[in-house]
């Protein structure tokens, strides 16, 4: 089926051929798109708007818990970066916590309508290892939020390092049936802090960490 098609059907039918067409093309989409980088797949994705379900009450329950780890863990901060912001769904909640939100995400797609939602905060196409704005005064995000991101990288290790020179502290969730993959890549980070996140029958562990900072000024996870 055409994209223009669908586009039609959704118009047509509302909110139920809406949530139907969305969930078909997810899964047409994502095949073959974990843990391999696979950024066109992931640009195919968004050619429908919310590809993930981000308003649905499963969703806004995590977003909501997610802000609670935050505000319990690292209160308001002054500067905090989202990586996989997709289309800003989460970041108008992040935007609540912080005085200056920049998300990053590597679907240009996504990116403009992130700028649509959410015009005062600061979004760009680009990858963690290379941003494509500069960070705040000194070099160091407040905070560095990775939200159902990091299994769709093919070096998690190196995501999780690269989070902890850019950001003061840390915080990444995901989806308890990929946390084996995700996990052995922070359970050596010194001072991690983990915990739940529930909207059942769905759960998310996240994990919460400031980096070490070692002699001459660079952080360490471990």
């Amino acid at each position: 089926m055409a994209r223009k098609n669908l586009l039609e059907l959704i118009a047509r039918e509302g909110a139920p051929a809406r949530a139907l067409v969305s969930k078909v093309w997810r899964r047409y989409a994502m095949r073959g798109i974990g843990g391999n980088d696979n950024h066109a797949a992931l640009e195919t994705l968004y050619a429908l708007p919310d590809p993930w379900g981000m308003t649905t009450a499963r969703e806004q329950s995590r977003f909501v818990q997610t802000n609670g780890v935050i505000a319990a863990h690292a209160g308001r901060v002054g500067s905090l970066l989202e990586i996989g912001s997709g289309e800003g769904h989460q970041s108008e909640h992040l935007a609540q916590l912080c005085d200056k939100l920049y998300g990053l995400d590597v679907s240009e797609r996504a990116v403009e309508r992130a700028r649509e939602r959410l015009p005062g905060a600061t979004f760009g196409v680009g990858e963690l290892t290379a941003l494509p704005f500069e960070a705040p005064p000194g070099g160091k995000f407040d905070l560095v939020v990775a939200c159902e991101v990091l299994y769709y990288l093919s070096d998690i290790g190196r995501a999780v390092e690269a989070m902890s020179g850019l950001g003061r502290a840390c915080l990444v969730t995901f989806f308890c049936p990929s946390a084996r993959r995700v996990a052995e890549h922070l359970q050596d980070i010194p001072g991690l802090q983990r915990g739940w996140i529930y909207h059942d029958p769905y759960a998310w562990l996240w994990a919460y960490w400031e980096p070490v900072a070692e002699p001459g000024g660079d952080s360490a996870q471990s």
